[in-house]
C-alpha cells in the first residue's frame, strides 16, 4: 500500500530525468552567463553558452510536452504555500523559455555576425529581427537572467526546506526510484557544478577590472617592440646608400631566382588581453630573385590567400573572412612586394616594401635569415603588421586585440 501511494505522488521517470538534465544545464548556463569574459578571449565559452541555451530551450519544450502527456502529481502542500510552489514552477518554465529566446534574439541582432554552431557541429539560424533591437534585447536578456538566478536559488532552497524541515516526500517525488538520497545527490551535483564553474571563471566585473589593468599600456609596449625590431621602418634610405646599391646591382648582374618549396609555414599571432591568438595561412605563394651576397637588386613578391586563414575553430575562421576582419569576398588576397633589400649581418637581411591588404597599401618591413648554402637555403623571418592601418579587426569582436600582429614565416628555397 505504501509503495502504491508513493508511486501515485511521484513524477514520471521521463519527467525526473528531464528535470535533472535541465537542472545541470541551467547550473552551467547561469555560471557561464555571469562569469565568462565578455571580450574575444571568452569566445569559446560564448559559443558553449549559446549551445547550452538552445539545448535548454529544446529540453524545456520536450518537458512541457511531457507534462501535458503525463500531468504532474498534486503538490504536497496546499493553501498559500501551494500557490507559491505552482507560481515558482511557472516562473521557472517562463525563464527557461524566455532566457534562451532572448539570447537567440541578441545573437541574431548583434552588430557582429557571429555564426552559431550547436556544440560546434549543427548550424543554427539567426532570427529575422532588426539590428536596432539589439540593445533592448540585451537588457531584457540580462534582467531575465537575474530573475532566473533568483528562481533557481529559490527552487533549491524550497527543496531543502521541504526535505530537512518539513520532512515530507518532496525529494523522493523527483528522485530516480523514489529514493530521496538519490535526489539529494543529484542536487549536490548541480550545486558543485555551478559553484565549481563560478570559481573557475573570472567573473564579469572582476574580468573587466583585470583586463583594464593588463591593457593599461598595451599599444605603447607593442609599438616599442615594433620599433626595437625595425628602428628604420619610417626612414628612407640615404641617397648615398641608394646610389651605392644601384652601382653594386649593375655590376652584379641579374640576381638568381629561387623556387619556394612545399611545406613552408606562414603564421600570425595577436595578443588579446594577455592571451595569444595564433593562426596560420595554408595557401600562399611567391617569387624571389635575390643574390644573398649582393641583395640590393633583389625582388621579392608574396601572395597570400586570405580565405586560407585559420585559428583552429570553424566559427572564428568564418569570422576572419567576414567584413570585420579580412573581408575576403571583396579582397581575397594580400600581397607584399619588396622595394629594397639590405644585408644586416652574416646571414640576416631586411626587406622594405609595400603590403597590400583589404584595399589599402602601406609601407612594410620584414626581417629574415638564410640558413644553408649554395643552391638550397632555409628562409626564416618575421614582421610586425599594424592591423589598424588596414582596417583589419573592427567592432566589439576586436576590442581586446592589440593593434600589432606578429607574422612569422619559414620555408625552403632552391636556386633555379
Amino acid at each position: 500500500m505504501t509503495m502504491t501511494r508513493m508511486d501515485a505522488t511521484r513524477y514520471s521517470t521521463g519527467a525526473i530525468w528531464l528535470h535533472w538534465l535541465i537542472a545541470f544545464a541551467l547550473a552551467a548556463e547561469l555560471a557561464l552567463g555571469f562569469g565568462m569574459p565578455k571580450d574575444a578571449s571568452g569566445f569559446t565559452l560564448y559559443q558553449l553558452h549559446k549551445s547550452l541555451g538552445i539545448t535548454i530551450l529544446l529540453l524545456t519544450l520536450v518537458r512541457i510536452g511531457w507534462r501535458f502527456a503525463r500531468p504532474a502529481p498534486e503538490t504536497l502542500v496546499g493553501g498559500f504555500q501551494g500557490l507559491l510552489v505552482k507560481a515558482g514552477h511557472l516562473g521557472l518554465y517562463a525563464f527557461m523559455l524566455a532566457a534562451p529566446l532572448t539570447g537567440w534574439a541578441v545573437v541574431s541582432t548583434a552588430p557582429i555576425d557571429v555564426p552559431t554552431l550547436l556544440w560546434g557541429v549543427v548550424p543554427w539560424p539567426h532570427l529575422p529581427l532588426a539590428d536596432g533591437l539589439n540593445h533592448t534585447l540585451e537588457e531584457a536578456h540580462e534582467l531575465i537572467a537575474f530573475a532566473g538566478m533568483a528562481l533557481f536559488v529559490g527552487h533549491v532552497l524550497a527543496a531543502l526546506y521541504h526535505h530537512f524541515l518539513l520532512k515530507d516526500a518532496t525529494m523522493a517525488r523527483m528522485s530516480p526510484k523514489g529514493a530521496a538520497g538519490l535526489g539529494l545527490a543529484m542536487l549536490a551535483g548541480v550545486l558543485v557544478l555551478h559553484f565549481g564553474l563560478v570559481a573557475a571563471l573570472p567573473g564579469h566585473e572582476e574580468g573587466e577590472a583585470e583586463e583594464a589593468a593588463e591593457d593599461a599600456a598595451p599599444a605603447p609596449a607593442a609599438s616599442a617592440s615594433a620599433m626595437a625590431e625595425d628602428p628604420l621602418a619610417e626612414e628612407s634610405p640615404a641617397p648615398e646608400a641608394s646610389a651605392s646599391a644601384a652601382a653594386e646591382d649593375e655590376a652584379a648582374g641579374p640576381p638568381p631566382s629561387w623556387a619556394i618549396q612545399p611545406g613552408g609555414t606562414l603564421r600570425f599571432t595577436a595578443d588579446n588581453g594577455g592571451t595569444a591568438i595564433s593562426g596560420s595561412f595554408s595557401r600562399w605563394q611567391g617569387t624571389i630573385a635575390m643574390d644573398p651576397e649582393n641583395p640590393a637588386g633583389a625582388d621579392i613578391a608574396i601572395r597570400i590567400d586570405l580565405a586560407s586563414a585559420s585559428i583552429g575553430d570553424a566559427t572564428q575562421d568564418e569570422m576572419l573572412q567576414g567584413g570585420d576582419f579580412f573581408n575576403t569576398g571583396a579582397n581575397p588576397t594580400a600581397t607584399f612586394r619588396s622595394t629594397s633589400v639590405e644585408k644586416t649581418g652574416s646571414n640576416s637581411y631586411r626587406a622594405r616594401g609595400t603590403l597590400s591588404l583589404r584595399g589599402a597599401s602601406r609601407p612594410q618591413t620584414i626581417t629574415f635569415t638564410l640558413g644553408g648554402s649554395g643552391a638550397r637555403r632555409q628562409v626564416s623571418g618575421s614582421a610586425t603588421v599594424d592591423r589598424n592601418a588596414f582596417g583589419v579587426g573592427t567592432g566589439e569582436s576586436a576590442a581586446g586585440i592589440a593593434p600589432n600582429v606578429r607574422v612569422e614565416f619559414s620555408f625552403g628555397a632552391t636556386s633555379q
